[in-house]
């Protein structure tokens, strides 16, 4: 029996250029798709909780960093609705000790700037949040500020269906060394494959 055949003629030249035109249409199709599915998959209500989160880090960053001594109930009053209750308990016993500590240098803190801002993750009820704040800190009869740099990390909570702070700790700053380079062991020194 005689095997039927198809009246189309392959190219052979043009089939590597005809099936690398067909891959890179596919890789483009697929990288279009990667790029659009999580954008749409995620939905308004996600950018608008993403959106909300940074808000509240920046209002948070802004009243932490503006205080005068002389005001600390007016302090602690703006920085209550800024987080839990349980969060301002504690934030309440340090601010009293740390007023008291300062109170004769008549310290003060403001024209704070919020420089950044990064959601680091976030869900329904929970967000961590990373800020970069400056801040001018004067003390005592000197005219001059300080500026200060402060890098956070903030955890939020829900709270009555509002974004409270929960937590916030220092970024530790970084130091560098100047010395000389550790070197880097060569596959053949490790024993790896040779």
């Amino acid at each position: 029996m005689a095997s039927a055949r198809s009246g189309l003629k392959l190219n052979p030249s043009a089939t590597p250029v005809r099936l690398l035109s067909v891959l890179t249409v596919l890789g483009v199709l697929v990288g279009v798709a990667g790029f659009l599915v999580p954008a749409f998959a995620s939905g308004d209500g996600s950018r608008s909780e993403r959106q909300e989160v940074v808000t509240r880090a920046t209002d948070f960053a802004v009243a932490f960093n503006t205080y005068t001594v002389e005001e600390k109930a007016d302090y602690q009053r703006r920085m209550k609705t800024l987080m839990t209750p349980s969060y301002f308990k504690e934030f309440s016993k340090i601010t009293d000790a740390m007023f008291g500590a300062i109170e004769d240098k008549n310290q003060s803190s403001g024209d704070a700037k919020v420089l950044a801002t990064a959601v680091d993750s976030i869900d329904e009820d929970s967000a961590v949040v990373l800020v970069a704040v400056n801040a001018s800190v004067t003390s005592g009869e000197e005219k001059a500020a300080v500026e200060r740099r402060f890098r956070w990390t903030v955890t939020f909570g829900r709270y009555k269906d509002e974004w409270r702070v929960r937590e916030f700790d220092a970024v530790p700053t970084m130091t560098a060394e100047l010395g000389e380079p550790t070197p880097t062991p060569s596959p053949d020194t490790q024993g790896g494959d040779q």
